[in-house]
């Protein structure tokens, strides 16, 4: 009979991650690691089936309404030695302007749209590998895993092709990335990652709270945020010492924007305008078309206090669970979730690529909230239906596309809603059959008094007194190997 994993207080020379009286780390167990790799292999194999079946043999074109010539534009300049920043505006962080250089062949639009497509498609793989290594450490026995990785490839065959024509999947595998990090309780590593996303799209550093929350130490927490900022901050050194105001840009930029068309907080103005009860202008700037009409500068305001309180209002629940967190991965997909969905839910930007963010954790929430996940995947797939192939109807306030818009903008909704609901009504404590972790509290010197096992193995204090009750028991035995 082993010692309870939740009842040993962790060394402090490994913090992170499971010990047991004589038990390595789960993940090194060979068996764990052949259980990765065909999970892994069949995430990857799934993703190739939707790019090279579903993908060609949809309703629309593949490439209908893409970035991908915006991006080329991009590349052409820089491949012609220009600097973004300095000598052309550009309204991404940096690590997006190297990623749009990636493909190369700048001066064919096949080319280019062809290495594009298939960088985006190892993105996507690679974050359907992620996928399955946090399944397997949230569910180390079982079929749960096998069900992440199928809904995965699912979710991405709900959203539609948009993966291959934008580069937010990349988006994506940085969060998948910062929650399998914190899944294994790699704090400072998560918190880097977290800063590489913000140097790609800025809205990744919404994680940054979670990490910290999931520290289990002020000093941890401390060393987060630094390496936080050397992965945020560094990428832009060089185009702050050489365009400053360039740099600025990125963020006057967004801030700047109107209310977009497809957002939700535009939904009441444009099924108005379809009802004959107000006037909506479709304009277009900053990339996209946005809507101009009584209210929807104040609306642009609303937006942007419904969105921090709605982010506050997950991490408020996040705090309330924190124990649960700290002792359980389990409830990390739900967490993460519910962070991309407050985001999303009233900000007055919401394009459809926002929407690949979501792949990844609706595949793993799914698992255990099916209700949420079902409702999800009907998100992502409206989001499909009105992308690309009812855009431009839309653009001309088409009623019926206009309706369209508004059904996935309340299905959007009522997953933030929902999801915040099931943060409610997490347990306190993990269940009986929830992988439980050790405690991420770090103890002090004076707690971590050696003491003898049965086997002659240091283990501290805190783990004394429960062995030494199991070994006075009748029916004790000594630690399993």
């Amino acid at each position: 009979m082993g010692l309870p994993l939740n009842r040993i207080a962790q060394p402090s020379g490994v913090p992170d991650e499971e010990t047991s009286s004589g038990i390595a780390p789960r993940w090194l167990a060979a068996g764990d690691w052949m259980r990765s790799v065909i999970l892994a292999c069949l995430a990857v194999t799934l993703v190739a089936v939707v790019f090279a079946v579903d993908f060609p043999n949809v309703w629309y074109g593949e490439h209908d309404i893409s970035d991908i010539v915006i991006y080329q534009g991009y590349a052409q300049q820089m491949a012609a030695g220009q600097l973004p920043y300095r000598d052309f505006a550009f309204e991404y962080p940096p690590l997006a302007a190297w990623l749009m250089t990636l493909p190369g062949h700048t001066q064919s639009y096949a080319d280019y749209t062809t290495w594009f497509s298939l960088i985006m498609f190892v993105l996507t793989a690679l974050t359907g590998v992620a996928v399955a290594l946090i399944a397997a450490r949230i569910w180390p026995t079982g079929w749960r895993p096998y069900a992440a990785a199928v809904l995965f490839a699912a979710a991405i065959a709900a959203v539609g092709t948009i993966v291959e024509n934008r580069f937010d999947i990349a988006v994506a595998l940085v969060i998948t990335l910062a929650v399998l990090l914190l899944s294994r309780r790699q704090i400072v590593l998560a918190a880097a990652v977290i800063g590489l996303g913000f140097a790609l799209k800025l809205t990744p550093a919404i994680f940054l709270p979670l990490a910290l929350l999931l520290a289990p130490s002020v000093r941890r927490a401390g060393v987060a945020v630094g390496a936080f900022a050397v992965t945020a901050v560094a990428p832009f050194a060089p185009y702050l010492i050489m365009a400053p105001g360039g740099v600025w840009h990125v963020f006057a930029y967004h801030m700047q924007r109107p209310v977009q068309l497809e957002s939700v907080i535009a939904t009441p103005f444009l099924l108005g305008k379809v009802l004959g009860l107000g006037w909506v202008d479709v304009v277009t700037s900053y990339g996209s078309q946005g809507i101009v009409a009584t209210g929807s500068v104040a609306a642009a305001t609303v937006s942007t206090l419904l969105t921090v309180a709605a982010v506050a209002a997950v991490y408020a629940l996040l705090l309330r669970r924190r124990h649960l967190l700290l002792r359980s991965p389990r409830a990390l997909p739900l967490a993460a979730l519910s962070l991309v969905l407050a985001m999303m839910a009233f900000s007055k930007v919401l394009s459809p690529q926002y929407f690949i963010w979501l792949l990844p954790v609706v595949a793993l929430a799914t698992v255990t909230e099916p209700l949420l996940g079902a409702l999800s995947f009907v998100t992502l797939l409206l989001t499909q239906i009105n992308f690309p192939a009812k855009y431009w109807a839309l653009v001309y306030l088409e009623p019926s596309s206009v309706k369209w818009l508004a059904a996935r903008n309340i299905a959007l909704v009522a997953c933030f809603l929902l999801a915040l609901w099931r943060l409610i009504r997490l347990p306190a404590e993990p269940d009986d059959g929830v992988k439980t972790l050790a405690p991420m509290v770090v103890p002090s010197s004076a707690q971590l008094l050696p003491a003898q096992d049965v086997q002659g193995k240091d283990v501290s204090r805190a783990g004394e007194d429960d062995q030494a009750r199991h070994l006075a028991a009748p029916s004790a035995q000594a630690p399993s190997q």
